[in-house]
């Protein structure tokens, strides 16, 4: 069943373009290369100029927990500078 990975970052105060660009530039190949990995949306919040909401589509909830530790690890290294905190959460599609 897909799933959907929810992250909301807080970038650096004034960084989020160069936070953006490396998402893109570190974060969005390494997710397109793993087994299971679907799409990538990124959400720049118009209220919040800090902030973005990241939604990541999964085919499934073992495939996204399967992406290693330490590459996870590795590539939230060359975030620190113009990320603050990131949390994510899990979500299921619902076809009501």
């Amino acid at each position: 069943m897909p799933v959907i990975e929810m992250l909301r970052a807080k970038c650096a105060s004034g960084r989020r373009d160069e936070w953006l660009k490396r998402d893109a530039e570190i974060w969005t190949p390494a997710l397109a290369a793993h087994d299971g990995y679907i799409s990538k949306e990124v959400w720049p919040s118009i209220d919040n100029p800090d902030d973005v909401v990241i939604i990541v589509r999964w085919e499934s909830l073992a495939q996204w927990k399967s992406f290693p530790d330490d590459l996870n690890l590795a590539l939230d290294a060359k975030m620190t500078d113009v990320q603050l905190a990131i949390t994510s959460e899990a979500l299921a599609i619902y076809e009501g």
